[in-house]
């Protein structure tokens, strides 16, 4: 069942359950108000019958006549004729005994009517005689030591009337305002769900994939608050299932490039040997073919060890310790300048003294990926420049961060474009990929590096010119 026939549903009972105990209290309290009246009035009319009836009764005592039977027949039959009415009726019980009827039948009254009556005192009771309705009315009082009881008998079928008719009325009148208001209430729940539908319909969108559905919140309640929220939840949707398939895609790229990275020095390596175990090879071709296996397997080996590095700091934290910039450049220099006199370039060092947060192995191999980056895009004879500076008043990141240090690679070699230097730090990414892996690189130097420093909280940013040279510089922040 619909959401808006539950609502519509719901209210009809709600209303159906008010409105018929509102009924049923106001129709109860006219009826007792109408039967009360009527109840009065038989009273006040017995009152005036029991006067009338004892005060002739007691005048012709007074005279001598003390045949009492025949003459509270007599008595009865006067004051019926000059007080009652049609619809009444009036009976005289004397000693037990009916000694009037002004209706001329016997008194069928039952015996409740005379139970626990006193002398002055009165008894009433309601019958339900022949679809009509009457109000019996007894008093009681003692004449020559026996019991005398005057009973008025009065109709009281307008109060019950009145009752069926009211009855009536309020069916009709509820069978009214219900189909009313259930057109009335269906409209306004049409209108009040409309926007739920719509959510539901949007959900489904959603369930089905398309996340770029938005909805048009229709208010500031609790409606318009969900359906802000279903927008908020399928752009969060929408945004991770683009990670998702970034991720995904970066997967099945690495595996690619691994695999196409992994198949030339394996070839090389395969060819090589296999001339060494089926060929009779003079001493140069012996020795460049061991070279070949040698470097190729040097390769596979660089490239297997910086894959272990990138897993494990994807999966670890690192522990940062206080680094002094001076002991970096020391270290930096013992490993850095042996490397770079072998292609005749020098290095130029100036790090100022700081002291900045992070791990100092992993710092180095940042340094120096930076370092051999740069060797591999300059000629021989060229300058490296390595350059430290604390930051005084940078600008501020949006997480409140403030700079605090920059380290940076600058080299004056081939340079690199812009979309180039956007890839640069993708998992085997190369520019000159015939100069990298003649220069032993694999793609992942700096794919490592850029995942250090992220670890660091620090940022890489790239400057490059083709033709001109690359500035790499590494920006670490302040920690909260």
């Amino acid at each position: 069942m619909k959401f808006r026939y539950k609502v519509l549903l719901t209210n009809l009972i709600l209303l159906s359950l008010s409105l018929w105990l509102v009924g049923y209290f106001m129709i109860r309290k006219n009826f007792e108000l109408a039967q009360n009246t009527q109840l009065r009035n038989a009273i006040v009319e017995n009152n005036l019958v029991q006067s009338s009836v004892e005060y002739e009764l007691l005048q012709m005592i007074n005279n001598g006549n003390v045949r009492i039977s025949e003459s509270l027949s007599e008595i009865a039959e006067r004051v019926m004729g000059g007080m009652f009415v049609e619809s009444s009726s009036l009976y005289v019980r004397y000693a037990d005994a009916y000694v009037y009827s002004s209706d001329g039948e016997e008194a069928h009254i039952s015996e409740s009517l005379f139970e626990e009556l006193d002398v002055g005192g009165k008894n009433y009771m309601i019958c339900r005689e022949k679809e009509q309705y009457f109000i019996y009315v007894t008093s009681y009082s003692n004449v020559d030591k026996r019991q005398l009881c005057i009973i008025s008998k009065q109709e009281a079928s307008d109060a019950y009337n009145m009752l069926e008719e009211q009855i009536q009325y309020f069916r009709m009148l509820t069978l009214g305002i219900v189909l009313s208001a259930s057109v009335l209430m269906y409209l306004i729940s049409m209108l009040l769900t409309r926007p739920l539908e719509k959510l539901n319909q949007v959900t489904g969108e959603i369930t089905a994939g398309n996340y770029e559905i938005h909805l048009k919140a229709a208010g500031r309640d609790e409606v318009g608050q969900l359906a802000e929220n279903v927008n908020v939840m399928a752009g969060a949707i929408r945004e991770r299932v683009e990670e998702l398939n970034d991720m995904i895609h970066r997967r099945e790229q690495f595996v690619a490039d691994f695999t196409h990275e992994i198949k030339t020095p394996m070839t090389t390596i395969i060819g090589y040997a296999d001339m060494l175990r089926s060929m009779e090879l003079s001493r140069e071709e012996l020795m460049m073919a061991s070279n070949y296996i040698f470097s190729e397997g040097k390769r596979l080996e660089a490239m297997s060890g910086k894959l272990f590095e990138l897993i494990y700091l994807n999966r670890h934290e690192i522990e940062k310790t206080p680094v002094h910039t001076d002991d970096l450049q020391r270290e930096l220099l013992r490993i850095a300048v042996p490397i770079l006199e072998r292609k005749q370039i020098e290095l130029k060092a100036d790090v100022e003294p700081a002291v900045v947060m992070g791990d100092k192995e992993l710092l180095i191999t940042v340094c120096m990926n930076l370092i051999d980056n740069a060797r591999k895009a300059s000629e021989e004879g060229s300058v490296i420049e390595l350059i430290g500076r604390s930051c005084k008043d940078g600008e501020i990141l949006e997480n409140d961060c403030k700079p605090v240090y920059s380290l940076r690679v600058t080299d004056y070699g081939i340079g690199m474009s812009k979309e180039d230097a956007a890839h640069i730090c993708d998992e085997f990414y190369m520019v000159d990929k015939s100069r990298s892996r003649k220069e032993g690189g694999a793609g992942l130097g700096l794919s490592l590096t850029a995942l250090i420093i992220k670890r660091h909280q620090a940022v890489l940013q790239v400057e490059s010119v083709q033709g001109e040279g690359t500035t790499m510089r590494v920006i670490f922040y302040e920690t909260k």
